[in-house]
């Protein structure tokens, strides 16, 4: 007797794309390339759930993704484990994951035959499959944190300030009067000052701090992109410089500064040059991009070494 290595089959608009072997103690899923099972779309986080197996079985843990891991129309709790059991399915994104555990299969048996069969039930969500196709190269808009509402003084109601004083004065109607006009004042300022690292963050801040961000990494921004660019480029800027120089980093760097995603492959008659392939129609609503903004970005983000050819159609 034989035992079939545990298997993670990944589907896309109900074709399967992937079989991954469950052979190692965690898997990763996200949109990293260091991650075990790489899924390149912009629904999925970098570091968006994983896979632990043990002797109880599969474990799924979502990793507090921006998107979401869903069983059905259930999305899992973040960083909640959820027992996987033979058969059961899990949708990331676009993508439609079925677990499939180990199972015994006879000696000389044929490999295809050992497979066991994919249930007709688990295909992706037609509205889903539609989705991603027309969002391929949409990029969702970055969550937006806001402090809690600032309190608003109730005419009538005594001030907050009264209570550090004796009981005495409690009731003095002028003193509560006279000390609201101080708690008018720094009260603001006092909720401003514990929300101060809003201010430091580049998805909260005032848009006039977004150069003195920028000027931290020394990333020039142009004054004329949208906010939203702008915004998008500062809160990934960590992870796009740790793989600058690479096609993964040149891809993303394009794909967050334009909302294009390109298609960049090596020329093999050439050494050391690569294609870049972009389509100008596919751009967000509000973004216009021109070739411009596409070569200065390929020129500053490329190997110094490499050359390469720019095609950009509409």
């Amino acid at each position: 007797m034989l035992t079939q290595t545990a298997q993670l089959i990944v589907q896309l608009q109900g074709a399967v794309i992937q079989t991954v072997p469950l052979n190692v103690p965690v898997l990763r899923i996200g949109r990293a390339p260091e991650s075990g099972l790489m899924l390149d779309n912009h629904m999925i986080s970098r570091n968006h759930a994983e896979i632990r197996s043990g002797p109880q079985g599969a474990v799924l843990t979502d990793l507090g993704s921006s998107n979401g891991t869903f069983i059905g129309d259930q999305r899992l709790l973040p960083n909640q484990p959820h027992l996987l059991t033979d058969g059961a399915s899990f949708r990331i994104g676009p993508y439609l994951l079925i677990y499939r555990a180990a199972a015994e299969q006879e000696q000389g048996q044929e490999e295809d035959e050992g497979m066991l069969p994919i249930p007709e039930q688990a295909t992706l969500p037609p509205e889903i499959a539609v989705e991603a196709a027309q969002t391929r190269n949409q990029i969702s808009p970055l969550p937006r944190p806001e402090p809690p509402a600032p309190r608003k003084p109730e005419r009538g109601r005594s001030s907050l300030y009264t209570r550090y004083l004796p009981d005495i004065y409690q009731e003095n109607d002028f003193l509560q009067r006279f000390l609201s006009i101080f708690e008018d004042i720094w009260e603001p300022l006092e909720q401003r000052q514990d929300h101060i690292e809003m201010y430091f963050d580049p998805r909260t801040c005032p848009v006039s701090f977004l150069p003195w961000l920028a000027s931290w990494l020394d990333i020039p921004l142009n004054p004329h992109w949208p906010e939203a660019r702008k915004r998008r480029l500062l809160s990934q800027a960590m992870e796009l410089y740790s793989w600058r120089g690479t096609l993964y980093g040149l891809a993303r760097m394009i794909e967050i500064c334009t909302g294009l995603t390109p298609e960049i492959t090596e020329v093999l008659s050439e050494p050391f040059v690569f294609h870049v392939r972009i389509t100008l129609s596919s751009s967000p609503p509000g973004e216009a991009v021109d070739r411009a903004l596409i070569e200065e970005l390929i020129q500053t983000h490329k190997p110094a070494h490499a050359g390469y050819i720019l095609e950009v159609s509409k």
